[in-house]
């Protein structure tokens, strides 16, 4: 492939849109990573064109937006995001009229990309940017048969684009760096991590990294040097735990002590020449592709996939808002980013993250308890235009419901069990008003727990403010005897595991 360095803008090319104005974007193709950019546009506001010629493209979005929408609503959603803004188009044209941004997100086929993509560049208002999510091909291959190419950018995010914050952006080499500029605008102001790479590389940087670390596992997979488990945990309990925080090249720098990198290199330089990796792909033989398919599947166990997304995503969530927080702390080291420079401030966990008194949504393994977030629909309205009183109590109860889904009390245990949590005693402060289209972030705290009870507080926010909280005393009632019983012993270990926290209002009487 040809290095290129961006054109000059055309001279008489029309104004782009202002970022800020935008409120409709298109998304060209509906699958994991269309449908994902689909969804993350939704939650940031905007309203969604999808084309996709499938006939059931609707309905494979919208069970992906099913399954991304909670975690939207944990980190990146902002106020008024509306997730029925979206519509489905066979007809391209109709797809783009009247967008401000169009993303391209086809199958990795490059005679079918440079079509698709000529095909959006004739249909597409002039002075709209058209940006590709190929993970591999570089915009100058993609471009050839575009009358426009100098709008044509890559905009590579990485899977799920709906939380992963990264984007690589790079022009091809007829792409102006007018446009190239635009679209490293647009998505620093939708909340992504932007690299705007200097030049194109093939796989972009992200993927060239991951690509050498995949060769090598196949590797060792083909030569029975380790089972698919054991290279997934040396990642996950080993240098995968260092990479949210630095990656790589900060890891190494660490690893040379006071002496930073120049001792790493002086130091270990010579292991360089150690047969440690083999980045040539190993030819992936039937048996490979098997052994690797049923070490995933030994992996997984009786997790399905939705399973594994669903982990998948509440870690990356606890991640993203442990590295704002730590990134937000006066005193501590400030995070990096991938192309080196220090956390931007537009970062989705930074600017759309609950108040900075919320914990982090995870898993009671993780020692948080999950928030829940909901909208004000009209039945909740009351004759003074804003949310009734009784309806608070109604959401508080469904953020109830969550923790006990969390720690192990939900329908298929109450179901067997014939036991469930029973409120006894609660107090509801009414701070301030709700109205109709608002979002509610309900944030949940184990104040403390016994062997049969559990006191739990919940504070009400609107964006950043706080609106009402409740403080509860929850009893474990056996429903056949009617008597209060221990908790059982996997339930007990899930809310061992939660932490223990007691907002300063608790226990306040009336007035």
């Amino acid at each position: 492939m040809t290095d290129s360095t961006p054109a000059d803008p055309v001279p008489d090319s029309p104004a782009f849109p202002n970022v800020a104005a935008i409120d409709t974007v298109t998304c060209v193709g509906a699958g994991t990573i269309g449908g994902g950019w689909a969804a993350y546009f939704l939650a940031h506001g905007y309203r969604v064109k999808i084309w996709d010629p499938a006939p059931d493209a609707g309905e494979k979005f919208n069970r992906l937006l099913d399954a991304a929408w909670p975690a939207l609503a944990e980190l990146d959603m902002v106020a008024g995001a509306d997730r029925t803004a979206w519509s489905i188009h066979t007809d391209l044209a109709e797809a783009v009229a009247g967008t401000g941004f169009v993303q391209e997100s086809a199958p990795e086929d490059l005679a079918l990309k440079r079509g698709l993509l000529a095909q959006i560049d004739e249909v597409c208002p002039p002075n709209i940017v058209i940006s590709s999510s190929t993970s591999g091909y570089s915009m100058t291959e993609m471009a050839t048969e575009a009358a426009h190419p100098e709008r044509l950018v890559v905009g590579h995010p990485f899977n799920p684009p709906y939380l992963l914050p990264l984007v690589e952006v790079v022009g091809g080499q007829s792409t102006s760096a007018a446009s190239v500029d635009w679209a490293a605008d647009f998505f620093t102001h939708i909340g992504k991590s932007v690299i705007r790479m200097d030049r194109e590389v093939p796989g972009f940087i992200a993927n060239r990294l991951q690509e050498a670390q995949w060769r090598e596992a196949l590797y060792m997979v083909e030569q029975g040097e380790a089972t698919v488990e054991q290279i997934d945990r040396s990642i996950t309990d080993g240098p995968g735990l260092r990479w949210p925080f630095q990656g790589p090249m900060l890891t190494f720098h660490l690893a040379g002590g006071e002496g930073g990198m120049a001792h790493m290199l002086d130091h270990f330089g010579p292991s360089l020449k150690s047969p440690w990796t083999r980045l040539t792909a190993p030819e992936l033989s039937q048996q490979l592709r098997d052994d690797v398919v049923a070490g995933c599947d030994i992996e997984a166990g009786e997790r399905s996939i939705a399973d594994l997304v669903a982990h998948r995503d509440a870690g990356i969530i606890a991640l993203r808002r442990l590295t704002a927080q730590l990134d937000a702390t006066p005193d501590s080291s400030k995070a990096q980013s991938a192309d080196g420079t220090s956390g931007h401030p537009a970062s989705p966990a930074a600017v759309s993250a609950p108040p900075s008194s919320a914990p982090t949504a995870a898993t009671a393994s993780a020692s948080k308890l999950s928030t829940y977030s909901t909208e004000v629909v009209p039945k909740w309205i009351d004759y003074n235009g804003h949310m009734s009183e009784a309806f608070y109590v109604l959401v508080f109860g469904f953020a109830t419901d969550q923790v006990m889904d969390q720690l192990g009390l939900d329908a298929a245990y109450r179901e067997s069990q014939k036991a469930s949590l029973y409120t006894v005693e609660s107090h509801i402060r009414y701070l301030d008003e709700a109205a109709l289209g608002d979002r509610l972030t309900v944030v949940p705290r184990l104040v403390s727990a016994a062997e049969k009870k559990l006191h739990l507080a919940y504070e009400m926010y609107v964006g950043d403010r706080l609106v009402s909280t409740e403080e509860i005393m929850a009893l474990h009632v056996d429903q056949t005897t009617d008597r209060v019983v221990p908790f059982p012993d996997t339930v007990a270990e899930r809310i061992s595991q939660v932490v223990a926290e007691r907002p300063e209002w608790v226990g306040r009487s009336i007035g």
